[in-house]
């Protein structure tokens, strides 16, 4: 097992590396040729360490394969969890059973989640990318040690305790409002 983590401008190196320096749009032509989807805008961001956003799931198992790394190594220097099962199968068969409403409100609540996971990732990343620098200021204009105790106010869901879940389903529609509020916690 390899014990250092490699980022995932490392990874986008590798790829371009094992293809013989491609970058760009002969990275990307090197991809499709292997049915693979690469944007050449996104993988020049990354190789030259000016990507700020979250690359999709598809980006990352091209630069992965294209740099001969495990998709979880890719995984993991993206910030993403792996995929898992389908959620729609993992959902019992009388799941069909539930009213619009009802469907609504696991459909709401499961959008809440997703966004709580993108910000939880955010906020991880800029306290990574502040750690050394004296008395930095987070993108959401807090110290990273302030940014650091967020993290910890946020719940985790699997745990979740039924108001803290109450909470969440009252935003039925838009989830984005549920993220405004303050976390639960103190």
């Amino acid at each position: 097992m390899e014990s250092t983590e490699l980022t995932l401008r490392q990874i986008a190196q590798m790829a371009s590396d094992n293809n013989g320096g491609a970058k760009g749009r002969e990275l990307d032509r090197i991809a499709k040729g292997k049915g693979l989807t690469l944007s050449y805008t996104t993988v020049n961001k990354i190789i030259a360490g000016t990507y700020t956003s979250r690359p999709g799931l598809k980006t990352v198992e091209a630069l992965a394969s294209l740099a001969g790394v495990p998709l979880e190594q890719a995984y993991n220097a993206a910030g993403i969890e792996p995929p898992q099962a389908s959620f729609a199968e993992q959902l019992p068969p009388e799941a069909d059973t539930l009213t619009p409403e009802q469907r609504r409100v696991v459909i709401d609540l499961t959008r809440v989640f997703i966004k709580q996971n993108r910000v939880v990732h955010e906020l991880r990343q800029e306290v990574v990318e502040h750690e050394d620098r004296s008395a930095p200021i987070t993108r959401t204009g807090e110290s990273p040690v302030s940014a650091k105790n967020h993290l910890k106010a946020v719940p985790n869901y699997r745990e979740a305790t039924e108001e803290e879940l109450e909470h969440l389903a009252a935003f039925p529609g838009d989830p984005d409002i549920a993220h405004d509020e303050e976390p639960h916690g103190d």
